[in-house]
């Protein structure tokens, strides 16, 4: 395939490449079968340009997809072989998930002998054999994650500047413990940046703040400007030589990472560069178009960075990306009872991608936002190839793909795309288990059914795999017209007090539709129970209405603090034993509430009341238990944000710890009334409650222990004394 440098030659080849059954391809409306086209010629050049070390490793992956049950061994024998410090603790593992789930047939006839051999022998001398294994990892994934070692780096680095290709290094070691862990990762960007060898660089804000918190936006973002502004001066003040002899200033992207730093991300980078003497500082981010609401946030970057090139400013990168971090995502979601911030079909995420790549690529766009076109899927950069001629804006364009992925395509690519980046993650010898997580995410993704790269080594031109694969690539333009924009996530903890108020408080849903952002209605039996959904603070919303409850609070005490009182029989009572006072323990000193203690006499006449059970709770029948507990779930929920203020006053509670507090009080009313209900249908069963239970909390968690036992006894038909 000869190379192609200007945008005209690279539509004449797409030209030549495409079908004529395909249609029309002069016009936007032919870029579609014209990158089909030109894909199937990138195919026909990689195969051509595979080496036979490539092709033993598809088969090995090959015969790894068949065997689900090794795939799964490979993640563990992976992991364990660097979680555990002691060579014998390593060793007893491995042999574990060896004996218990076999030596993968996966791998060639050497390697499975030597895993036997391993099985066998290790335990004796742990202290030679698990070095060697580490170094077998090391080895086999030393394409995929680079060594971070500084001679090694540099060869690597080197090597590649001289085939053409340019590098986007980014250290793994994403979890952060501490601020001294911050600084010192800081510092090794600072210094990694004055490296002659390293042109670009990926930094996550996980990794220079440690403190990240959507309850304090403004505060985070304010601190991410400030250690960003460095990254960014020290990358405009750097040159970099290119192996055309080209001389520029180094270069800083921005990973995105989960949804929840998404917007602050986003933020962070927008704002750090509008400070002064960063007018004219080179800069990307990353853009996950398996998230919706990217496209807004991407159309947000770009009207931003037209303004700055009006100024006279330069412009900044936009890498777009599919995803990364799915299986996170799905984890957050499950455990908070949230909806997946994720497309679920892939298909929306390939539409979503194409439509980014679109507005991308309208020319008044790259004048402000050059596009970063990531992906290993031959159709979508045949796709972006396209739009960037047809925009004769090739030179505001690069496309980049993972090291060590697919190399044969890359190779095929890079002769048609003069301007293409890999990105490389390294790590050090001494810490490569943080290498872990990004090489069974890898190992996840490339072997998912709907991902190009699991068919990437073998693919058949017009065989049913690429014949699927295309089809997927023409059906995602017609998802584009009907597919939003909006976040999936739309809870608002503002309005779900006033929806709330409007439910009729019984188990059956609300024969009217419920407004956006409230939680759904309690399930109506115990097999369809649902916990109640925790505060998202990575919505905007709910990060005003948690400042809305602190301001609302904030003056409640002294002259103005409650008066606690106590009820007994119903009745409330302001005097009688001694007065007792609550202090805010964030602020010495503030009375933020009045309290009478109880005395013995009080005691006295609560325990009479309880038995005599004047309310004949203990005669109502267990569904009117119910009823009456799914009410007072509903009354909880609606008064979160007093709960919340209550115990940020008188405990010192962070808003973070009593949001799960409220949702968990929520819960035991549900959960437990459900489940004596069920426990009192039992047939052959004639259950009562005991009489009088007593509830004696802790103070550490002031809402949720008191109102599970509460809940619990009441549930069960007795009266309660708390």
């Amino acid at each position: 395939m000869a190379v192609t440098e200007s945008a005209d030659g690279l539509l004449r080849l797409a030209r030549l490449a495409v079908d004529s059954r395909a249609g029309t391809t002069d016009s936007p409306a032919g870029d579609v079968p014209l990158a089909i086209g030109l894909a199937r010629r990138l195919l026909q050049r990689a195969r051509e340009l595979q080496t036979p070390a490539e092709r033993r490793q598809q088969a090995e992956l090959d015969r790894m997809i068949q065997s689900p049950g090794d795939k799964a061994t490979l993640v563990e024998i992976t992991d364990q072989a660097f979680r555990a410090r002691q060579s014998p603790r390593a060793v007893d593992q491995l042999v574990h998930i060896l004996d218990v789930q076999g030596v993968p047939r996966f791998f060639s006839t050497l390697d499975r002998t030597l895993l036997r051999g391993f099985q066998s022998f290790g335990a004796y001398l742990p202290g030679v054999a698990m070095p060697l294994v580490k170094e077998k990892i090391e080895q086999e994934t030393a394409n995929v994650v680079l060594p971070a070692e500084e001679e090694h780096l540099r060869e690597h680095l080197e090597q590649r500047r001289r085939e053409g290709l340019r590098m986007n290094v980014n250290f793994l070691g994403e979890a952060l413990l501490g601020e001294r862990e911050a600084q010192s990762r800081l510092q090794s960007y600072l210094q990694a940046l004055q490296r002659p060898e390293i042109e670009v660089i990926s930094v996550k804000i996980s990794t220079i703040y440690s403190q990240i918190s959507a309850l304090a936006r403004e505060h985070s973002i304010e601190v991410l400007c400030d250690r960003l502004e460095l990254l960014y001066r020290a990358a405009a003040k750097g040159r970099f030589e290119r192996s055309d002899g080209a001389i520029v200033p180094k270069f800083v992207y921005l990973d995105m990472e989960e949804y929840r730093d998404k917007e602050i991300t986003a933020e962070a980078f927008m704002r750090s560069l509008d400070r002064p003497g960063l007018e004219q500082a080179p800069a990307g981010i990353a853009l996950q178009a398996y998230i919706p609401d990217s496209f807004a946030t991407q159309r947000r970057i770009t009207d931003w960075a037209r303004e700055r090139v009006a100024r006279g400013g330069a412009p900044v990168t936009v890498r777009l990306v599919k995803g990364a971090n799915m299986e996170m995502e799905r984890v957050d979601a499950s455990l908070r009872g949230w909806p997946l911030a994720t497309f679920a079909d892939k298909l929306d995420t390939d539409a979503n991608y194409h439509r980014m790549l679109q507005y991308g690529m309208r020319p008044e766009n790259l004048a402000a936002v050059h596009l970063g076109v990531a992906s290993h899927n031959l159709f979508t950069l045949a796709y972006g190839l396209v739009l960037a001629a047809r925009s004769q804006r090739l030179d505001a364009v690069q496309f980049e793909m993972l090291e060590g992925m697919a190399n044969h395509q890359r190779r095929a690519l890079a002769e048609i795309a003069q301007n293409m980046l890999l990105y490389a993650p390294a790590c050090r010898q001494e810490e490569f288990v943080n290498a872990i997580g990004y090489l069974v995410r890898r190992l996840d993704e490339n072997t998912g059914p709907d991902n190009f790269l699991r068919h990437a080594f073998n693919l058949q031109l017009d065989g049913p795999v690429w014949q699927r694969l295309e089809r997927g690539f023409v059906e995602s333009f017609a998802r584009i017209a009907s597919l939003s924009d909006s976040p999936r996530r739309s809870q608002d903890r503002s309005a779900e007090a006033e929806v709330r108020g409007q439910w009729p408080a019984v188990r059956n849903p609300p024969s009217q539709p419920q407004r956006a952002g409230a939680s759904p209605p309690p399930a109506a039996t115990l097999s369809t129970f649902h916990n109640e959904p925790d505060a998202d603070w990575s919505l905007p919303q709910n990060g005003r209405w948690a400042s809305d409850v602190i301001e609302s609070w904030r003056p409640l005490h002294g002259a103005r603090a409650a008066d606690v009182p106590l009820v007994i029989a119903g009745q409330e009572q302001y005097d009688g034993g001694p007065l007792r006072r609550s202090i805010d323990p964030s602020r010495p000193g503030a009375v933020v509430a009045n309290f009478r203690q109880a005395t013995a006499a009080d005691v006295d006449r609560a325990v009479a009341c309880a038995a005599a059970d004047e309310s004949g709770w203990r005669r109502r029948s267990p569904r009117e238990r119910t009823e009456i507990l799914f009410r007072v779930a509903e009354e909880l929920a609606r008064r979160r944000g007093e709960l919340m203020g209550a115990m940020l006053a008188e405990g010192g509670k962070l808003l973070s710890e009593s949001d799960p507090e409220v949702s968990e009080a929520i819960d035991f009313c549900r959960f437990y009334a459900l489940s004596a209900e069920e426990l009192y249908e039992t047939p052959r069963l004639a259950l009562r409650g005991l009489g009088v239970v007593v509830v004696v909390s802790p103070w550490n968690f002031p809402l949720a222990i008191p109102c599970g036992g509460v809940a619990a006894a009441l549930a069960a038909g007795n009266a309660v004394i708390l």
